[in-house]
C-alpha cells in the first residue's frame, strides 16, 4: 500500500471536566499498526491537561500547591504503572546512554532486593486476593528507597514521568509529606484516573485480567511479557478505545482519506 493510500482519521478531542474545559486538541492517527506503548504519549498530555485544570481550581479556591522541585518525598512511594506505561518506560530506559541505563537498572535491582528481604514482592503478587494495597504501600514507604529516576531531589524523567506521578499533587503543608500514611495529606482530586484507564484498555485488548505493575518491578515485568509489547492493533481503533477509557465518552472526529 502506498503512503497516500493509508486511511487516516483526525480526532478533535473536546474534554470537559468539573474544573473546566480543555482547549480542543487535534490528533491525526494513521490506520497503521499501533502498540500499547504508542498510546502513552498522548495520554500523558491529556493527563497533564486535566491535572492542570484541577490545580487551577484549587488555587482559585485559595489553596497553595505544596509540590515543587526539590521536594522528592513522594518519590519514595510505590508508584503503580499500567501495562502500556511499563512498555513505554522500558523502551525509554533502553534508549538512554549505556552508563545511565546501567545505573538505573542497578538501583532498581537494589530496591527489588530490599523488597524481597521483607517478603514484599510475593505479597504484591497476591495483592488483588488479599486487598492489602494500603498495608503494602506503607511497608514499601518504610523501606526508604527513593525512585531511581530521582536525581538531586528532582525527577530526571519529568517530561515522561508516569501518570500516577502527574496526578499526585497536594495542598497540605509540605512537612506533612514526611509521613503521608500517618499525617493527613490533602491531595487534589482528579476527575479521572488515567493509570486505571490505560490499565483497563490493556486488559480489554489483550483479554487479560486488570492489573497494575509496581514501578520497582517494571523492568522484569516488561521482559517477562515482551510478547505483549509486540502486539499491535489498528491505530484508529486503538486510539478510539483509549479515548473511551480516558474521557468516558467517544471523541468527535473527522475522517480524511488520502
Amino acid at each position: 500500500m502506498e503512503l497516500d493510500e493509508i486511511e487516516v482519521k483526525e480526532f478533535v478531542i473536546n474534554i470537559e471536566t468539573p474544573d473546566g474545559k480543555l482547549p480542543p486538541a487535534r490528533v491525526t492517527i494513521p490506520n497503521l499498526p499501533m502498540r500499547l506503548a504508542d498510546i502513552v504519549p498522548p495520554i500523558q498530555k491529556l493527563c497533564s491537561g486535566v491535572v492542570g485544570l484541577a490545580i487551577k481550581r484549587e488555587i482559585v479556591l485559595g489553596s497553595t500547591l505544596s509540590c515543587h522541585k526539590g521536594c522528592g518525598v513522594c518519590c519514595n512511594q510505590l508508584v503503580p504503572l499500567s501495562a502500556p506505561e511499563v512498555f513505554f518506560l522500558y523502551e525509554y530506559v533502553k534508549s538512554l546512554p549505556s552508563d545511565r541505563q546501567a545505573e538505573i537498572e542497578a538501583k532498581f535491582a537494589e530496591i527489588r532486593k530490599a523488597m524481597d528481604s521483607v517478603g514484599l514482592i510475593e505479597r504484591l503478587k497476591k495483592v488483588d486476593e488479599t486487598d492489602e494495597h494500603q498495608t503494602l504501600a506503607l511497608e514499601y514507604f518504610r523501606l526508604g528507597m527513593p525512585c531511581p529516576f530521582l536525581v538531586d531531589e528532582a525527577c530526571s524523567i519529568h517530561p515522561v514521568r508516569p501518570l500516577a506521578c502527574r496526578e499526585y499533587n497536594v495542598t497540605s503543608p509540605p512537612e506533612l509529606c514526611a509521613d503521608p500514611f500517618k499525617n493527613k495529606i490533602l491531595r487534589i482530586k482528579i476527575p479521572r484516573n488515567m493509570t486505571t484507564a490505560t490499565a483497563k484498555l490493556a486488559s480489554e485488548v489483550c483479554g487479560a485480567p486488570l492489573m497494575v505493575i509496581p514501578m520497582p518491578l517494571f523492568i522484569e515485568w516488561a521482559e517477562e511479557n515482551e510478547y505483549i509489547n509486540h502486539l499491535a492493533w489498528s491505530g484508529i481503533w486503538l486510539f478510539e478505545k483509549m479515548l473511551e477509557y480516558a474521557t468516558g465518552s467517544n471523541a468527535d472526529g473527522e475522517r480524511n482519506e488520502s
